[in-house]
């Protein structure tokens, strides 16, 4: 008996249409996929690629700053007033290790032994430090263990090279000099007003990463090389700064005063050949010290010139021909009521002659003087000299000093002025007036730059303003030079020998317009005239205990700076000369 099926072969066909369609639905998804696949790495390659090379290149390499050395700081003669020291550190180098052990397994033993042969440390210390990555093995080590390790051309490691500015006379020129931070900017004196010609350009390394982000000091490249700042001639001589130094200082145990200033300038040119302030410190360790001591006083602190000031109303009154050196002039015996107040002299002097005011010092005869040329005048003149501006000196800090305007005087200001109250000047300012009747009535521009050497930089170029007739300047220097003997206020500034000029200043100092007793400041300002070197010297000494005039605190100190400047020049001494006058015109005779 046979039994019937029905024939499956549609069954079969239903199965192969299932099968293609699954076969065609992969495909599409496949090719979906790798469509969107390849977008993207269209996105990533062509189309962002400059962005995200950007970031790859952030993410593979960092900046890294390699300091540029900075210039130095020499005196007149070529000596060196600063140095750059350097200081290394030495590091692994973790990339250049992996490679030199594939290379060589026993090397990390060799480096081992070298680093702790030469940089004298234990060598289970260098076993901890040369699994970590990139780790400090030694910090500022000596130079003869830098030598070493370059001799040895060790490899594996990295030495990172910083530059410390030092100063090899700690407080000598301190003033002038300056000094700089941790991160080489400059700070105080030259090495703050130069410090963009000083300071050198710092490189720019481009330094690759690894995948953990640590850098492989041994791939990089110069991006910027570094370049090195640019050196300075000063006009200072380091001969006469250390004599300078060395008598404030001695004055200072002396007079136990505040403080003392000093400069010693070229009355022809301006040039500074020693400034110098006492209490001074150290330039390689300035936070040890007080703001107080390191300010520069000789361009920052303003003091009324007393007497000095004398010397302005005396040029101003030859000048417009109203007296001569034998004018008589009345000092009223040492008391005068002028303007609602009484006025004094230290002497009561009565009849004496244009030239004797000014050698005597006469407050009484000085005034009178001024009188007969009027405010405006007188006004005019002290602009001159350019009280209450800038000298515009080199230095970080000056003060203009204190000049009112004429509109601003009070009645009283005609009876003050003249002899030096009522006006502010700084050591720098004085120097600069004295000058003037050193070589021949011309205005100078105190600067302490000889030279700066690089050819883009314009070097300093002598400034001189004639403000005086040569006439008016050669008689009240034969004044100035009777001052300078056992006639006159400043004989301790004597010299035997040698043409010697200065004035004398002793000022009270006055707080909040009030003249404190017992509070004074002495000064002298003065120069010598020799065939072979001129020199200017200012001297100022503040609230010195016992004596306190100028002429016997001030003018001593003056003295023994100047005798040992003649000394160091071998200026020879000259003839003695006797200073007569007679009516409008001086004669000398042998």
């Amino acid at each position: 008996m046979k039994i019937w099926f029905p024939k499956l072969g549609f069954l079969k066909q239903e199965q192969g249409d299932i099968l293609n369609r699954r076969i065609r639905y992969t495909k599409l998804i496949f090719f979906i996929g790798f469509f969107i696949i390849f977008w993207r790495l269209f996105q990533l390659q062509i189309i962002s690629y400059s962005k995200y090379e950007k970031v790859d290149r952030k993410t593979k390499y960092v900046n890294v700053k390699v300091q540029g050395e900075r210039g130095l700081i020499k005196d007149r003669n070529g000596k060196i007033l600063t140095s750059n020291l350097e200081s290394f550190s030495i590091y692994f180098d973790t990339w250049m290790i992996n490679n030199l052990k594939e290379k060589n397994p026993s090397y990390l033993n060799y480096l081992k032994d070298k680093l702790s042969e030469i940089l004298k440390i234990e060598k289970n210390h260098i076993d901890k430090l040369i699994n970590e990555p990139y780790a400090l093995i030694k910090k500022d080590i000596p130079f003869q263990e830098y030598e070493k390790i370059k001799q040895e051309k060790i490899k594996g490691i990295h030495i990172e090279k910083k530059l410390k500015r030092i100063y090899p006379y700690g407080k000598h020129a301190c003033h002038i000099i300056g000094f700089t931070d941790v991160d080489g900017n400059g700070k105080e004196g030259i090495e703050y007003f130069y410090d963009a010609i000083l300071k050198g350009k710092d490189g720019l390394y481009l330094v690759l990463k690894d995948g953990l982000g640590n850098l492989i000091l041994s791939v990089k490249k110069v991006l910027i090389k570094e370049k090195r700042g640019t050196d300075i001639t000063l006009t200072i001589d380091s001969n006469i700064q250390f004599i300078v130094e060395e008598e404030i200082k001695n004055a200072f145990s002396k007079f136990n005063p505040k403080n003392i200033s000093v400069i010693v300038m070229d009355p022809d040119n301006g040039e500074i050949l020693a400034l110098a302030n006492y209490p001074d410190y150290d330039i390689n360790n300035p936070g040890s010290f007080e703001f107080e001591i390191i300010r520069n006083k000789c361009v920052t602190d303003l003091f009324e010139p007393g007497s000095v000031f004398k010397i302005v109303t005396a040029a101003a009154a030859i000048e417009e021909n109203l007296f001569n050196p034998n004018s008589p002039i009345m000092c009223e015996y040492g008391k005068w009521f002028v303007r609602n107040h009484y006025l004094h002299d230290v002497h009561p002097y009565g009849l004496l002659t244009f030239k004797d005011v000014v050698v005597k010092s006469s407050n009484i005869g000085t005034v009178k003087i001024a009188m007969s040329l009027g405010e405006e005048k007188l006004y005019e003149y002290c602009k001159r000299f350019k009280f209450g501006e800038k000298t515009g000196i080199d230095l970080p800090g000056e003060t203009s000093g204190i000049f009112r305007p004429i509109e601003k005087w009070s009645s009283y200001s005609i009876t003050a002025i003249p002899i030096g109250q009522e006006v502010g000047i700084t050591s720098v300012q004085g120097i600069r007036a004295i000058s003037v009747f050193a070589n021949g009535g011309y205005l100078v521009k105190p600067h302490l730059i000889k030279e700066i050497k690089d050819s883009e930089i314009e070097n300093y170029k002598n400034e001189k303003i004639q403000i005086l007739s040569s006439q008016t300047v050669n008689l009240v220097k034969e004044m100035l030079e009777q001052v300078v003997s056992e006639e006159g206020t400043a004989h301790a500034a004597e010299i035997k020998g040698y043409h010697i000029y200065g004035k004398t200043g002793t000022a009270q100092k006055a707080i909040g317009g009030t003249y404190i007793k017992g509070k004074y400041v002495s000064s002298f300002v003065g120069f010598l005239l020799s065939k072979k070197k001129n020199i200017a010297i200012s001297v100022n000494v503040d609230e010195p205990q016992g004596v306190y005039y100028g002429g016997l605190v001030a003018a001593p100190i003056f003295r023994n700076i100047l005798a040992r400047i003649i000394n160091y020049y071998e200026i020879p001494p000259e003839k003695n000369l006797k200073i007569v006058f007679k009516k409008n015109e001086i004669k000398r005779i042998d």
